[in-house]
């Protein structure tokens, strides 16, 4: 057996096959975190619109699954930081029967930009409120930190 051709050969094998591993495990990896965070920012998106749609209403009982939804999914897949917002936010509501989502919805928002690399946002959060019955101009609310303007 000639072993000047062969063991260039079964060399060449080898790092063959320990690259085509090694770049299988990577590329792996980056789907599989490429994944994650899709379904992070799928998720986290939904939740801020159930909550952005559920807050500064009427007692609008139709909403509150929309907001207990959304304070799960945050709790969930949502940062420390937003973990502990929307914890603040549901035991505000335990004991005052009202609570803010302003600071929940502001600290989501700035996340979600900076994920999708999206520039900053700046300015509070504005809700727009048309109500059902009557459509008229004078009817439509708009509220941003707290406070309502008619429009």
């Amino acid at each position: 057996m000639n072993w000047q051709l062969l063991l260039p050969l079964l060399v060449t094998t080898a790092v063959a096959i320990v690259g085509w591993y090694i770049a299988h495990a990577l590329a792996a990896s980056r789907d599989r975190a490429k994944k994650q965070r899709d379904l992070r920012v799928e998720y986290l998106i939904e939740a801020y619109r159930r909550l952005e749609g559920s807050s500064n209403r009427d007692e609008d009982t139709s909403k509150s699954s929309d907001l207990e939804s959304a304070l799960a999914d945050i709790q969930l897949l949502g940062s420390l930081g937003q973990i502990n917002l929307a914890r603040k936010l549901a035991m505000d509501l335990v004991v005052d029967n009202t609570a803010k989502a302003d600071e929940l919805l502001a600290d989501l928002r700035a996340e979600l930009r900076e994920e999708l690399q999206i520039s900053k946002a700046s300015g509070e959060v504005v809700y727009l409120r048309i109500p059902r019955g009557n459509r008229t101009v004078s009817n439509i609310a708009m509220q941003t930190d707290g406070a309502s303007r008619r429009l």
